[in-house]
């Protein structure tokens, strides 16, 4: 395959794009998967002393269980990326909203973040993302208090309706 910037900014455009469709609701989180290698990594630089329930190191399903949140939308819209080529690294700057989706409304004021994504070439999907470092804007206490009361309020019951089915199923 032949990687050029107009490649890798489609494959980023089409990235984005299947995140805005699947993040949030857990039978959509899974299709993600496809997109980072098995050895994936997730690195945040910037975790918030009293975010607890986002780790500064995260594998690929480790990542893949922070998306599971239904009933909040997580909207990430970037505004550039900057690409080299030569190592295959693309840094994006990008607005970060999560909107209660029965509101409508956002739940904390919307904030910037920059990621390095490091992708690998690859015959299925084009590339897949190898690493992620991840950066954000300060956030105040009270909106990391919010943003996790609301990741747990919604997330719980989806992660209890797989354990149930998975107990349920060895009856």
């Amino acid at each position: 395959m032949d990687i050029t910037q107009e490649k890798v900014s489609a494959w980023m455009d089409m990235y984005f794009a299947a995140v805005r469709e699947c993040i949030g609701p857990l039978e959509k989180v899974p299709e993600l998967g496809k997109l980072f290698t098995g050895d994936f990594e997730f690195v945040y630089y910037t975790p918030p002393a009293t975010a607890d329930f986002t780790g500064g190191r995260a594998s690929r399903e480790g990542l893949l269980m922070q998306m599971v949140h239904p009933g909040l939308r997580e909207i990430i819209e970037p505004y550039y990326y900057a690409i080299n080529l030569e190592k295959l690294i693309v840094c994006v700057r990008f607005n970060d909203r999560t909107v209660d989706e029965a509101s409508g409304k956002d739940i904390v004021p919307p904030f910037q973040a920059s990621a390095h994504y490091t992708l690998v070439p690859v015959e299925d999907t084009g590339f897949k993302i190898k690493l992620l470092e991840y950066w954000t804007e300060n956030q105040t206490p009270e909106n990391i208090a919010i943003t996790q009361a609301a990741w747990f309020k919604n997330s719980k019951p989806a992660f209890e309706s797989i354990i149930f089915d998975w107990l349920k199923a060895r009856y």
